[in-house]
């Protein structure tokens, strides 16, 4: 169901009125008894399903797979090289 709300009325009580289009109420915002816009609650979509909706993506068929376990390697932390490499320059 449209609720019909003049510009003035709208300006001046916007987050009510937003706050009603978020609870599902089209609003229909009028100039001088005109229609001039139609407020309505946002789809809560992530990025991947619009790309997926606007034809520039799939959305995955199969579950995540889980990681390997980190690689253990020998030597330093690459931090701790950085920090004497800038060290040296000082």
């Amino acid at each position: 169901m449209s609720v019909r709300v003049g510009v003035r009325d709208f300006r001046e009580n916007l987050r009510e009125w937003l706050d009603r289009a978020e609870a599902g109420e089209e609003i229909l915002v009028t100039e001088r008894g005109r229609p001039k816009v139609r407020v309505v609650s946002a789809p809560a979509e992530t990025t991947l399903e619009r790309l997926a909706r606007d034809g520039f993506a799939r959305l995955p068929t199969k579950p995540r797979m889980p990681l390997p376990p980190p690689i253990p390697v020998e030597g330093s932390p690459v931090t701790e090289i950085i920090l004497e490499q800038r060290g040296s320059r000082r």
